[in-house]
This record gives C-alpha cells, sequence and structure tokens, in this order.
C-alpha cells in the first residue's frame, strides 16, 4: 500500500508539472519577489515585537537570511495551493466522494494554519523570553539575524505540519495502513515518545515549554485516531471505488 501511495504522488507530480507547470512556476516566482521585497518590513516589525535588535557578522548574511525568510512566508502563503494538489494526487488512491475531499481539504487547512498561529504567538515568544532571561548586566544578548530566522522558520513551519497529524492518521487509516484500534493500545508508549520528541524540538529545556508542545500533540494524535474510527464507519468512497472489490 504504501509502495502504491508513493508511485501514485510521483505519477501525479509529473503529469503535474508537466501541464500546469507552465502556469504555476512563473506565478510562484512572482509571488516569492513580492514577498522578497518586504521581507525588510517583516523583519523589522519582528524586531520591534521582540525587543531586540538582530545583527550580522558576514557581508553575505543578510541577503541570504532574507532568501531564506521570504522562502518560509512563501510556503505559508501557497500552502494552500500546494495542499489542495497534494489531495489531488491522492485522490485517485484514496476514492473519496466530492464532500468529504472538500472537509479533508478545509480541515488541513484549519490545522496547519493552528499550527502557525500556535507557534507565532506562543512557542517561539515564550521560547525567546526564556533564552534572553540568562542576560546580565555585563552579558547583553545580540541575535544573529540567519539564527533568528533558522530560528522562527523551523518552529513555524514544524509546528504547522505537526498540526497536520490527525488528517494523516485519518487518511492512513482510510488506506487501511493503520488501525487506530490497535495504536490505541498503545497509548502509553506513543505518549512517551511525545514526550521525547517535544523535548527535543521545543526550543527550551524547561517543562513548560516542551508540554506547550507535548499536550497539543498529544491530544491531535487523540483526535486523528477518532476521526481514524469515525470515518472507517461512514461511506466516505466514491461509488467508483466501492465498486472495486467486488469485481475483483
Amino acid at each position: 500500500m504504501i509502495r502504491s501511495l508513493l508511485l501514485t504522488l510521483l505519477r501525479g507530480f509529473i503529469f503535474f508539472f508537466k501541464t500546469k507547470g507552465l502556469y504555476v512556476i512563473p506565478l510562484t516566482a512572482v509571488i516569492y519577489l513580492i514577498i522578497f521585497w518586504f521581507s525588510p518590513d517583516f523583519l523589522n516589525y519582528l524586531q520591534n515585537q521582540f525587543g531586540q535588535k538582530f545583527v550580522f557578522f558576514t557581508v553575505s548574511e543578510p541577503i541570504l537570511s532574507l532568501l531564506k525568510f521570504s522562502f518560509t512566508i512563501l510556503f505559508i502563503v501557497i500552502y494552500p495551493f500546494f495542499f489542495a494538489g497534494f489531495l489531488y494526487l491522492l485522490q485517485p488512491l484514496l476514492g473519496l466522494k466530492s464532500l468529504y475531499l472538500l472537509l479533508f481539504y478545509l480541515l488541513g487547512l484549519i490545522l496547519f494554519y493552528s499550527g502557525i498561529l500556535f507557534s507565532y504567538f506562543i512557542t517561539i515568544p515564550y521560547g525567546i523570553k526564556f533564552l534572553l532571561s540568562f542576560k546580565t548586566e555585563s552579558l547583553e544578548p545580540s541575535i544573529s539575524l540567519t539564527h533568528f530566522v533558522n530560528f522562527f522558520s523551523f518552529f513555524l513551519l514544524t509546528f504547522g505540519l505537526i498540526f497536520e497529524l490527525p488528517l494523516f492518521l485519518a487518511l492512513f487509516s482510510i488506506l487501511k495502513i493503520i488501525d487506530p484500534k490497535k495504536i490505541a493500545r498503545y497509548r502509553k508508549e506513543i505518549f512517551f515518545f511525545i514526550v521525547l520528541f517535544s523535548a527535543i524540538v521545543t526550543p527550551t529545556p524547561d517543562a513548560i515549554n516542551m508540554s506547550l508542545l507535548a499536550i497539543p500533540i498529544y491530544l491531535l494524535f487523540e483526535l486523528g485516531l477518532f476521526l481514524g474510527i469515525i470515518l472507517r464507519k461512514f461511506n466516505i468512497l466514491s461509488e467508483d471505488v466501492q465498486k472495486v472489490p467486488q469485481q475483483e
């Protein structure tokens, strides 16, 4: 099943870029250039928001940081189109009815941007505040522009994608790659790995910041299992897909 999933995605990407690449690539480039033009203003806003002045130590550091930062913002902006293409490529394998496909799409966007907002308003500010709390009268912090962009970009995208966990668990359940009821038996082990993962990913070593990631991930995990169990009981596949087992 996993092999057929990967082959379906590969063929879909090849077909998509052959037919739509002529329009998508130039449009993406234009959006990227617009974002790049306003990136200094975005970084200046973040600099004022966190009350820290960014510094750089090499001649090429500003331009490279702006390129990385612009790419992060670009991915966040075009994610609805990227995610729509992803579901479009999976649809031949999933065979979802149109209504459920639309619901999956909306749920995916809600989860992704919820992760972005959670990271932006909670995790990143708290992490920066905690790390800068170690300054003293003789030890003043200087935040490198490159390090801040890497820090900011990593946590925004990581939290956005992590919050897609319920959706992927539900999709894997529909594809019968996993069995939600069997996975539910290993809640203790999974919770342990979630805590371990949160301790590695979070920017600060304190328990509070780790909990800010571990608790949402575990709740998302439970939501994914619930969706997987519920969707298996409903008739969400199209008629063409349902006829395949009967013909075999």
